[in-house]
């Protein structure tokens, strides 16, 4: 795998926490829907540095590293996952909708920040891993 982030990919990348509950959780279903589309990596299994992103970041943001090299985090990562898993409503919402991206960007900041909490609510809600 590419440690430039001048360097183009074969295809999108996401990295996130393996160590994290509910990122495995969301991994597992964005993985189902974007099949071999998107190559989803663990933090932990990328060196420090990689495309100019500390494991710090890593710990703090979900990073979706596109096909240019271009690294996008939080929310914004979320959105543009999701439009390439055929879902663009959220992506539009961020890109165009005043203060979406600002909303998303804060509720992004809230989960992240209380991942257990997070997903043992999320475990509530969707019982099924579908």
């Amino acid at each position: 795998m590419a440690n430039s982030a001048a360097t183009a990919l074969q295809e999108p990348v996401l990295v996130y926490d393996g160590d994290c509950s509910f990122c495995k959780f969301w991994v597992n279903r964005w993985r189902r829907k974007t099949g071999a589309r998107v190559t989803y990596v663990p933090y932990q299994e990328v060196p420090d540095g990689f495309h100019g992103i500390s494991h710090a970041q890593f710990r703090r943001s979900v990073y979706l590293i596109t096909t240019y090299g271009q690294p996008l985090h939080g929310a914004r990562a979320v959105a543009a996952l999701l439009q390439l898993s055929g879902h663009s409503t959220w992506h539009w919402l961020y890109h165009r909708v005043p203060l979406a991206g600002t909303v998303a960007e804060a509720g992004y900041r809230l989960v992240a920040d209380n991942r257990d909490f997070f997903y043992k609510l999320t475990r509530l809600v969707i019982r099924k891993d579908a």
